[in-house]
């Protein structure tokens, strides 16, 4: 081997291991079928279109704290927003029991994920101050079967690598192949404080072991 191959070769390796000699941390990938995190979710319906907002209170493998204080909404470093049209409801009428409310909506809607260094106040009624920050993962949901208990999966298709409490975070590595996401609500209800018809919800992300479908 020639001394400038030898060299060039010394440099690539260097490169590469100079992050493991820095110290630097990655989160890794969530085992399929384990929680991948844990979000406080509020849907508005009524008026115009469906409005879903949120905050993140526990992501696998990150470091804690995710708030800038006191665990709210105003204080919490990841948040997300429904940021895809979503597809209209489908009933599924049961006819022994009229009173079961179920329906499906169809593939295709998209949330986003983001990251704000500097979380402030933020307000249920203006989805806009749950996008400020930075756009770190976008994902597209399945079907979504809508009960009591919902339950779809999204797959990943969009996502930013950050650095956090000093580990380096991307939802590519976290979980590649999207979440399986189960969530209950209190229910539809005219909420008088802003006028509107909405509901708000827990819920938690699974990871998905294998590819949703074709990406």
């Amino acid at each position: 081997m020639s001394k400038l191959k030898l060299s060039f070769l010394l440099i690539i390796m260097s490169a590469v291991s100079i992050p493991a000699l820095a110290g630097e941390v990655v989160v890794k990938r969530v085992p399929a079928g384990a929680v991948a995190f844990h979000f406080v979710l509020d849907l508005t319906v009524v008026p115009g279109p469906p409005e879903l907002v949120g905050y993140m209170a526990f992501i696998e493998g990150v470091d804690s704290p995710l708030f800038a204080g006191e665990p709210s909404k105003d204080t919490a470093y990841f948040t997300l927003r429904l940021t895809g049209e979503t597809p209209p409801s489908i009933p599924l009428p049961v006819e022994p029991d009229p009173e079961l409310a179920v329906s499906i909506i169809p593939p295709g809607a998209q949330f986003t994920v983001y990251f704000n260094a500097s979380p402030d106040g933020r307000d249920w009624s203006d989805p806009a101050t749950f996008a400020q920050g930075v756009p770190i993962a976008v994902f597209e949901e399945s079907a979504l079967l809508n009960s009591s208990l919902n339950w779809f999966s999204s797959r990943l298709i969009d996502s930013t690598p950050i650095y956090f409490n000093g580990q380096t975070l991307s939802f590519k590595k976290l979980v590649p192949d999207g979440v399986t996401i189960i969530n209950f609500g209190n229910g539809f209800r005219f909420r008088e404080y802003n006028n509107t018809v909405g509901s708000s919800v827990a819920a938690t992300a699974l990871a998905i072991g294998g590819n949703l479908r074709d990406k």
